[in-house]
């Protein structure tokens, strides 16, 4: 577009209206008095002034001066109109290349609105991409904060539960049979089972959880396959470990009545029992331990072990430690996790 305008300028510079030049200007003036004295003295001239005139010459030397000034001044007057003509063409030309330069510049702005407009959609469609991105990228960010959280409280509420277990801050009264089933429950009713319906990791706790109550000096009393005990027999028979820890606690009463009553079995769904054979094996043994001697089975441990058997599954008659916490362990967060599934200030 400029150099187009610098082309305009340029033409209309070399081909502006003409302008009469000085010495065309001097004679073309300078020649209408001459004119005009000639014409007036003809005309005043009487007729024996004429004759003499004739005679003499004089007349046809006017009439030629006359004609002369005449024709120089329509040849001054002609080459003014000729070049007006032209400076009028030449303005026509102008118009005519303004025009096709306007109607290029109109298409220009067209094309440069279609360029914009199409820049225009898709900067709209980046904002909205780079929007949803972001969108998802929050989210995600907010999921990994909430599992961070999530595995944090978890981690530290299972830490402080069983460190207290091991300095023996709680259960000390109780078997370990029951301390471990107890311990249990504490641990996955709480943030641990959160984590585990969350992340759906059903492995490290548990494992975490195994492993510490099975080299804990509070477990070395139970045979294990690890850990073998002065009469290098890994396995006890299940019968003798509940038989053993219903003894423990038949001189207190209270304390049997007490665990009996956090691990009773009646008030469990039967579904529920069905996943858990080793916590309703020995919930019954508590049950039946706390009967009156005149109720009482003479080997209650035997007698639940032949109940799990009978109406929920088959139970391993013999144990060591490893597999007994395993397998409270198991069934005590399933179960947990099985109760906490179905609340829905859980699940939602």
């Amino acid at each position: 577009m400029v150099n187009y305008i610098t082309h305009l300028q340029k033409l209309y510079s070399q081909y502006r209206v003409p302008i009469l030049r000085d010495k065309a200007l001097i004679d073309l003036i300078n020649g209408i008095p001459v004119n005009r004295d000639l014409i007036s003295y003809r005309q005043n001239q009487g007729s024996l002034g004429r004759l003499w005139d004739l005679l003499t010459g004089s007349d046809s030397q006017r009439q030629s001066l006359l004609a002369e000034n005449l024709v120089a001044g329509q040849n001054t007057l002609y080459k003014w109109a000729l070049g007006l003509t032209r400076s009028e063409n030449i303005s026509q030309v102008a118009l005519a290349v303004t025009q096709e330069k306007l109607l290029e510049a109109r298409e220009a702005i067209r094309r440069q609105q279609q360029r914009l407009n199409i820049q225009h959609q898709e900067l709209e469609t980046f904002c909205k991409n780079l929007a949803q991105h972001v969108d998802s990228r929050f989210r995600e960010l907010n999921a990994e904060i909430h599992k961070i959280k999530v595995s944090d409280t978890a981690d530290r509420e299972f830490n402080r539960i069983v460190d207290a277990w091991e300095a023996k801050s709680n259960y000390r009264n109780l078997p370990w049979v029951v301390q471990v089933a107890f311990l249990a429950r504490q641990v996955f009713s709480g943030a641990v089972a959160s984590y585990e319906l969350e992340s759906n990791d059903k492995e490290y706790f548990r494992k975490w959880f195994v492993d510490r109550i099975v080299k804990s000096p509070r477990s070395e009393e139970i045979p294990d396959r690890d850990h073998k005990t002065s009469n290098n027999n890994p396995f006890c028979s299940l019968a003798d470990l509940l038989d053993k820890t219903r003894l423990d606690m038949a001189d207190n009463g209270r304390t049997l009545e007490f665990a009996a009553a956090l691990l009773e079995v009646r008030s469990v769904p039967r579904e529920r029992l069905l996943n858990t054979p080793l916590l309703f094996t020995i919930g019954t043994t508590l049950e039946l331990a706390a009967l009156p001697d005149e109720a009482r089975p003479p080997k209650p441990a035997h007698s639940a072990i032949g109940l799990c058997r009978a109406h929920i599954q088959h139970i391993d008659k013999n144990t060591d430690r490893r597999q007994f916490v395993e397998t409270i362990v198991h069934e005590t967060a399933n179960d947990c996790m099985a109760i906490m599934a179905t609340r829905p200030d859980i699940t939602s």
